[in-house]
């Protein structure tokens, strides 16, 4: 009788130490301007080769879809596309990303999947043909894959990479808002943003380690647009950027996770407990040099 394998992968939630939107496309996306870096914080996908075809999703979040409206699902039934046939697959998604958070908590499901589907099935396929194909799902799913720190063009999928911050303490928080990207850029004017930022100082930043410069130029110009429509957000962030050792404090994509840069692991946890009560969702991780990696 054949055995069936198993695999765990770590599939790490990123955050936008910069983001700008440049210009809108012809194909109704937008050009952005970014530097994205990944973090501590994941989830885990557990994929497990069925002896029928198909795929099966689980997941216990109740936010979470478990048909092909997952990026997980839409992940395996891309390769099988790609390849011709991949057998059957279960997916199981133990979810610790905020769902709708700004965190890429999604498209790190797809990309662990896309990675993890090819060690599973031996498929060859190098890291650049994966994120070729990742970017059929969404714009964030490349950088999941490349994981670590990068600049992004393009719609955040024409990465150049950038050396890690190394285990850099962060706060998160989520109030529970959930945020439609696909709303914010809808809704989204980009002729009425005048204060703007240069990415190349944040990027020369990161390329020093310099993490007090880092904080001190992080930007996102969609923080606007979400604020206006939930104004409390920004008394968050205003409280969040206040704490003892924070170097800056942002949201991260499309929202609505705030993050802070901090000066050390305590004043992190300091943070923490000032937040974790009133918050429905706080912690603290550190920045990660991976994207997607075997959980073993």
């Amino acid at each position: 009788m054949k055995t069936l394998k198993e695999l765990r992968i770590r599939a790490h939630a990123k955050v936008n130490l910069y983001l700008d939107v440049v210009g809108k496309r012809q194909d109704g996306y937008h050009n952005l301007e970014t530097v994205f870096h990944s973090i501590g914080l994941h989830d885990q996908v557990i994929l497990h080769e069925q002896s029928e075809k198909g795929f099966t999703v689980l997941c216990e979040h109740k936010d979470v879809p478990t048909d092909c409206n997952n990026l997980a699902y839409g992940a395996a039934q891309i390769l099988n596309d790609v390849v011709g046939g991949i057998g059957g697959l279960e997916i199981r998604i133990n979810k610790r990303i905020p769902v709708a958070a700004g965190l890429a908590g999604g498209s790190a499901n797809a990309a662990a999947v896309l990675y993890g589907v090819n060690e599973l099935f031996a498929l060859g396929l190098s890291t650049k043909q994966l994120m070729d194909i990742g970017v059929k799902l969404g714009a964030d799913v490349p950088f999941c894959l490349h994981g670590g720190a990068a600049y992004g063009t393009g719609i955040g999928d024409i990465l150049t990479p950038l050396p890690s911050l190394c285990d850099i303490p962060l706060v998160l928080i989520n109030s529970g808002i959930a945020v439609s990207t696909a709303n914010v850029f809808k809704n989204f004017n980009i002729t009425l943003t005048k204060q703007k930022k240069e990415s190349i100082i944040i990027r020369t930043c990161v390329e020093k380690s310099d993490i007090i410069g880092v904080g001190k130029n992080l930007y996102n110009i969609l923080e606007g647009a979400v604020f206006a429509k939930h104004p409390e957000l920004t008394e968050l962030k205003d409280q969040l950027s206040t704490q003892t050792g924070c170097y800056g404090a942002l949201m991260s994509g499309s929202g609505a996770t705030m993050f802070a840069l901090m000066e050390d692991t305590d004043a992190a946890k300091q943070a923490q407990v000032l937040f974790e009560n009133n918050i429905g969702f706080c912690t603290t991780t550190k920045t990660t040099s991976v994207g997607v990696c075997f959980d073993n």
